[in-house]
C-alpha cells in the first residue's frame, strides 16, 4: 500500500502512469524512511556504523533531529502520492538532497581513510538522482509562473506566517555564516566537537533548502505537500521538545530559542494547515 491512490479501481501513484517517476519517488520514499525512522528511534544504530561518532548526547540529539527532518519530508512524499506531483516540494527536496550530498562528501574525506564510511553519500546521491529523475519527467521545465497573490493566497494570517517562517530560516543561515558555534554555545548538554559542528552544519542546510522552497512559493504559491511535511516535523519537535521537558532532560533551562522557535512552528503549521487544506 506504499503511496497508493485508488482510483475508479486502478492503482495509481502520484497520478501519473509513467512507470519510471513511481519508481523513483518509491526509492526516494525507502531511503527517506529508513534514516529517518532508525536516526529517530535507533540512533545508536547509526553511531556504531561510524568510527567518527561517540555513543553521547550530543550526537543523539543531532541524529534525532534529522530523523524528524527526514519523516516530514517523507509525510510529504505520501501527500504527493495522492495528490500528484508538486513543483514546490522538488524546490525543497532537490536542493537538500544536493546540499547533503555535498555535507556527506566534506565530511567523509576529512576523516582518516580508516574511518570512512560512504554508504551514506552512496544513498544520498541515489535519492538526488531519482528525485532529479522524477522532477524533469514529471514537470518539465522549471516554472516561475507568478501566483495573483502572494505565497497564492488571500488569507493575510497564512501570509504572515509564511512571511516569518521564510525570515526565521533565512536568519539561521545566516547566524551559521557568521558565527557557526552560536547554536552549540547557545544550547546548554551539547559538548563542542568538530562532529558536532558537521551536524550544525547540516542544519544549515535543512534551514537552506527550506529558504529557497519558501521563496518559490511566496512567488508561485503556496505547496500543500510542504505544509503537511512541515507540520509532521514541528508535531515530532514539539513532541520531542514536552518529553524532553517532563523526563528533566533539559539543562539550565534549555535553549530558549530554540523553544520558541519549535513552538512558533508547531502554532504556524496547524494553522496554515487548518486554515488551507479545505481548498484541496
Amino acid at each position: 500500500m506504499l503511496l497508493l491512490l485508488i482510483n475508479r479501481g486502478e492503482i495509481v501513484m502520484f497520478k501519473t502512469d509513467d512507470k519510471l517517476i513511481q519508481i523513483c519517488l518509491a526509492v526516494s520514499y525507502a531511503i527517506l524512511a529508513l534514516y529517518g525512522i532508525i536516526n529517530y528511534f535507533n540512533p545508536e544504530y547509526i553511531i556504531n556504523q561510524y568510527n567518527s561518532l561517540e555513543s553521547n548526547d550530543t550526537n543523539r540529539f543531532f541524529l534525532g533531529w534529522y530523523g524528524m527532518m527526514n519523516l516530514g519530508a517523507v509525510a510529504g512524499l505520501i501527500y504527493m502520492g495522492y495528490k500528484g506531483l508538486d513543483r514546490a516540494y522538488f524546490a525543497y527536496a532537490i536542493p537538500l538532497a544536493a546540499l547533503f550530498t555535498i555535507w556527506a562528501y566534506m565530511g567523509q574525506s576529512a576523516l582518516p581513510e580508516d574511518q570512512q564510511n560512504w554508504t551514506a553519500m552512496g544513498l544520498f546521491v541515489v535519492n538526488l538522482v531519482v528525485l532529479l529523475i522524477a522532477r524533469i519527467r514529471g514537470l518539465g521545465g522549471l516554472d516561475f509562473t507568478k501566483a495573483v497573490n502572494m505565497w497564492g493566497t488571500s488569507d493575510k494570517l497564512c501570509q504572515i506566517i509564511f512571511t516569518i517562517g521564510l525570515i526565521g530560516q533565512a536568519l539561521f543561515v545566516v547566524q551559521y555564516i557568521f558565527a557557526p558555534s552560536s547554536f552549540i554555545d547557545q544550547t546548554p548538554g551539547l559538548e563542542a566537537s568538530d562532529v558536532a559542528q558537521r551536524f550544525v552544519m547540516g542544519l544549515m542546510f535543512f534551514s537552506l533548502a527550506w529558504t529557497i522552497a519558501l521563496l518559490y512559493q511566496l512567488r508561485t504559491g503556496y505547496s500543500m505537500s510542504l505544509i503537511v511535511t512541515s507540520l509532521v516535523i514541528s508535531t515530532m519537535f514539539m513532541c520531542t521538545m514536552l518529553n524532553f521537558y517532563a523526563s528533566g532532560s533539559v539543562q539550565d533551562g534549555g535553549n530558549t530559542f530554540l523553544s520558541i522557535n519549535i513552538l512558533g512552528n508547531f502554532i504556524g503549521s496547524l494553522i496554515v494547515f487548518f486554515r488551507l487544506q479545505s481548498q484541496h
